[in-house]
Formats: structure tokens, C-alpha cells, sequence
């Protein structure tokens, strides 16, 4: 019964030691992966410096920009000239009637 009792004690530590050895490995592979103060910090950075550059961009293309209703205003005032001038011509080519051709001859050849 002695040997038995030695034999399980020795089995059980070695599945303990087993067991704790992979515990290990995975909590050292977890601290590795895990990011450090001044990696975070570099990020932030990056990011604020991103985010300067698209409120320039922003800023930028809103004042090259037209708003939509003064866009809308200057189209449709464009239409009504182009529907006046269209009028206007048509009258003319009712006013018409005869259209004369003559040729100018040169003397004194």
C-alpha cells in the first residue's frame, strides 16, 4: 500500500507540474502580446494628429465649397435666361419674312 500511495503521489505531481508549466507558457505569451504604456502613447499620438488632419481637410473643402441653395438659385436663373433668350429669338423669326441675297460684283477689271 506504501508504494502505491508513493507511486500516485509521484503521478499526481507530474500532472500538477504539467498542468502549471502550460499555465506558464500561456501567461507569458499574454504578456508579451499585451501593449505597453508607450506603445498606447504613440497611438494616441497618432491619432490626434490624424484627426488635426481631416478637421483641415474639412475645414478646407468647406470653404471651397458652394452652398446647395445658392447653387440651386444660380441654375435656375440660368434656365429662365435660356427660356428668354429663346423667346426673344423666336420672335425674331416671326418679324422675318424675306431674306434678300445679292452679290456685289466687282468693276473695273
Amino acid at each position: 500500500m506504501e508504494k502505491i500511495v508513493e507511486y500516485g503521489w509521484a503521478f499526481i505531481s507530474a500532472v500538477f507540474w504539467f498542468f502549471l508549466q502550460r499555465l506558464t507558457a500561456k501567461l507569458d505569451d499574454l504578456e508579451k502580446s499585451k501593449a505597453s504604456g508607450d506603445d498606447l502613447s504613440g497611438i494616441r499620438k497618432g491619432l490626434g494628429a490624424l484627426d488635426r488632419r481631416v478637421d483641415a481637410i474639412d475645414h478646407s473643402t468647406q470653404l471651397r465649397l458652394v452652398p446647395r441653395d445658392e447653387v440651386k438659385s444660380d441654375v435656375t436663373l440660368l434656365h429662365q435666361r435660356c427660356n428668354d433668350l429663346s423667346e426673344r429669338l423666336c420672335q425674331k423669326e416671326d418679324r422675318i419674312k424675306t431674306i434678300r441675297v445679292t452679290e456685289n460684283e466687282k468693276k473695273g477689271k
